[in-house]
């Protein structure tokens, strides 16, 4: 089938020879062309009645009612016709037959209530206010030529009967009717399925009331003749209306960028070419008198001066709008960090001589409450801080949120009493619980102060200075706040150290893979080793894994690191073995990271084939965080297991999840933390510890104790029938050749026992 476009010209176009050569060929004779005539419309309508009906036996819902009512209408409108032509053949006269003319305001009648039907249909309460605008200021231009050129013209008629007066007003104020519904339709066919369908209707409806105005006109000054503009823009309407019918019964296509982009373009201007159309009417006709062509323009005049008034009022609105959301947070009104960075500038530029402090507070864990409760929980808990806060604060001290879990405080006149005092008491306020979803929540924060211009005289030292007191805040246990000093200075400069070398740092080789032992408590028979990193930095030395370990974390360098403490852990492990050393079991350490990056369970595949290890001497160590995401962590577990590997989860008791994590996953090891030994003198402690080594062995989870350093906590240890440790005790983490020669001295571990679990 061609392309809707050219289809729709090609039948026009067709029509055109048709019309135009029938007149050649009838010359003169008038009686002869309007038989041609009408004999192409009794065409034209006898296509529209057969696809009308059709899209009347396909339509749905409520749309039958339209496409019936239509369907009706061009039925009675081809009995006009037919009863017309049988009147000009028997009386061979020019005379329009008084039926026919019955008929064919019956038939608009029918259009008239097809889009009424299709109107209630399409609910026209969803109109914007422009689309009624600009459907006002087209009737209103509609009204104004129909008056001037029709009605007044009509109702003038001195000749005539007040019948046949009646009977001509008729057809402009039907046509009026259809020609305001035309327009509502139009503006409304967006939300249709097929817009092309219903804009071919609204086409041929509109030609349909331009050929009866112009009709009317022509016959009121005594000069409409057959075969003129009027019946080709008949002939041009019905062929438009059958092709929406056949069209709705066609597959329909998607409507093409072009149309859409064309459509919404005449949406806009449409009213606009009605105004300058009757302005050149006006301009044609007037004659120093007030008639309805210069009223109707004043009023459009009017409604567009208002309009234009209303838009700029609007446009006011919404820049004074876009002005406060480009410096307030949308969910708390605060003061955004656009505003935030303004007023800290201009606090320094006017308090030269006394002090400002800038407060920044970071809440505690909050990502916890999101994932936990939901992000909509966490608005919520965010609206109520900066309640808390400006109730603290009062109106006159600056309160911002920065963007997720951070705000800031600028104090002026400031003093390190009244920072101690200001920080202190939002610490005690935010003690108080959060009622939210049958849970109560604490939400601590932990706040960085940085003090101009002791501390800097720039905006970005100030906040990083902040940025900085606050991360150390943090480290210290949270819910507490820290000033900035030169000792943080020092501190947040080896941090930036450290974080900008860590990224050569695997590329120059500087780190090291050592290995701790894990040995029988009883026997000291060593099971197996735990592999840990080590960093000797060129310049600064050895780096301790807990100050670069959480660094890595943080700027995603764990992911690389971790990938070649695996790989090499495993070859390492491989290579003893070829040296006739027996099997033993490697643990090696896997952060959350890594865990979310998705492509662990590949890594472990590639480090087991590369270093052809047997999948049950590699032990995957987690912390109890991974259960940020039970879901995808339990997947990936999973998939460990499956292929062989032992898993264990390390720092066990020192979590909030503990038991319902060993519940949850499928481990083979629980690590003691360090923190139970240190004070196994405790009778208390020594109870703990009896309680998660009895609750391992009945889990048949195997239990190892992490940090043995003395022979009292081996001896308590054994005797809470703990099987497994490390530590210093037995040995500190040392390099592989080290290892080599523990495990040629020490005596043969038990094999089933180095392989169980």
């Amino acid at each position: 089938m061609l392309k809707r476009g050219k289809f729709i010209i090609g039948i026009l176009g067709i029509n055109i020879i048709m019309f135009y050569g029938w007149r050649l060929y009838s010359g003169d004779n008038s009686w002869l062309l309007a038989i041609g005539i009408n004999m192409q419309h009794i065409l034209g309508l006898v296509f529209a009645n057969v696809f009308t009906f059709r899209a009347f036996k396909r339509s749905k819902n409520q749309e039958w009612k339209f496409w019936f009512t239509l369907n009706l209408g061009l039925f009675i409108y081809l009995l006009a016709n037919l009863f017309w032509m049988v009147f000009l053949v028997q009386r061979e006269s020019l005379i329009l037959s008084d039926t026919a003319y019955s008929l064919w305001l019956t038939a608009y009648a029918l259009f008239l209530s097809s889009l009424i039907n299709w109107l209630k249909w399409a609910k026209p309460n969803t109109f914007k206010g422009v689309y009624l605008f600009n459907i006002i200021v087209f009737m209103i231009t509609a009204a104004s030529i129909s008056l001037h050129f029709l009605i007044e013209p009509i109702i003038t008629l001195s000749n005539s009967s007040m019948w046949k007066i009646i009977t001509m007003l008729a057809f402009p104020i039907i046509d009026l009717s259809l020609l305001f519904l035309s327009v509502i339709t139009y503006y409304l066919i967006h939300k249709d399925t097929d817009k092309r369908v219903m804009l071919l209707i609204v086409s041929g409806i509109f030609l349909h009331t331009m050929a009866d105005s112009y009709a009317v006109y022509s016959g009121a000054l005594e000069q409409y003749t057959r075969g003129g503009l009027s019946d080709f823009l008949w002939l041009s309407s019905i062929w438009l209306i059958g092709l929406a019918g056949y069209y709705m019964t066609a597959d329909r296509d998607e409507p093409s960028k072009s149309f859409e982009k064309t459509y919404e373009q005449m949406t806009g201007i449409l009213p606009y070419i009605s105004t300058v159309v009757l302005m050149l009417l006006v301009l044609e006709s007037y004659q120093w008198d007030l008639n309805t062509l210069i009223l109707g323009l004043i009023i459009i005049v009017v409604m567009i001066i208002a309009r234009q008034l209303h838009i700029l009022k609007e446009n006011n609105q919404l820049i004074d709008e876009y002005r406060h959301l480009a410096y307030h947070d949308p969910l708390t009104g605060l003061s955004n960090r656009e505003s935030f960075e303004e007023q800290m500038n201009s606090e320094m530029e006017n308090n030269e001589n006394s002090l400002t402090a800038l407060l920044l507070i970071d809440l505690d864990r909050f990502k916890v409450v999101n994932d936990t409760l939901g992000h909509q929980a966490g608005d919520y808990i965010l609206v109520k801080i900066s309640e808390y806060l400006q109730q603290i604060l009062g109106s006159d001290t600056p309160l911002f949120r920065l963007g997720g879990d951070e705000f800031t405080i600028i104090l002026s006149d400031a003093t390190v009493e009244k920072c101690e005092r200001v920080a202190g008491t939002i610490l005690e306020t935010f003690q108080k619980p959060f009622a939210i979803y049958d849970h109560e929540i604490i939400v601590t924060a932990s706040m960085g102060i940085s003090m101009y211009p002791d501390h800097g005289e720039t905006f970005e030292k100030l906040f990083r200075f902040a940025d900085a007191a606050m991360y150390l805040a943090k480290e210290g246990g949270k819910n507490g706040y820290r000033f900035y000093n030169d000792d943080l200075n020092q501190k947040m400069l080896r941090r930036m150290r450290i974080e900008s070398d860590l990224r050569k740092a695997l590329e120059e080789e500087q780190f090291e893979v050592y290995y701790q032992p894990k040995v029988e408590l009883k026997t000291k028979k060593i099971i197996g080793m735990e592999a840990l990193l080590r960093w000797q930095h060129p310049e600064l030395g050895w780096i301790s894994p807990a100050e670069f370990i959480p660094i890595a974390e943080e700027n995603g360098q764990i992911i690389s690191i971790g990938e070649w403490v695996l790989k090499t852990a495993c070859l390492q492990s491989k290579r003893w073995q070829h040296d006739g050393l027996s099997p033993t079991n490697i643990s090696v350490n896997v952060s959350v990271r890594q865990f979310q990056q998705g492509t662990l369970l590949t890594l472990v595949k590639e480090a087991l084939q590369e270093a052809e290890l047997v999948p049950s001497l590699l032990e995957i160590e987690v912390t109890e965080s991974i259960m940020q995401n039970t879901k995808e962590s339990t997947e990936i577990i999973r998939g460990l297991r499956d292929l062989g590997v032992q898993i264990s989860i390390d720092d066990f008791g020192t979590g909030y999840s503990s038991l319902y994590i060993i519940n949850q996953l499928p481990i083979d090891t629980i690590k003691l933390d360090k923190t139970f030994i240190d004070d196994m003198k405790s009778v208390d402690q020594q109870a703990m510890v009896r309680t998660i080594v009895d609750l391992g062995m009945n889990m048949k989870l195997k239990v190892v104790a992490e940090g043995i350093e003395t022979d009292y906590q081996l001896n308590k240890l054994i005797e809470a029938k703990c099987e497994y440790g490390q530590g210093y005790l037995f040995s500190k983490a040392v390099r592989a050749e080290e290892i080599e020669n523990l495990l040629q001295e020490a005596p043969e571990p038990d094999t089933q026992l180095a392989l169980s679990h």
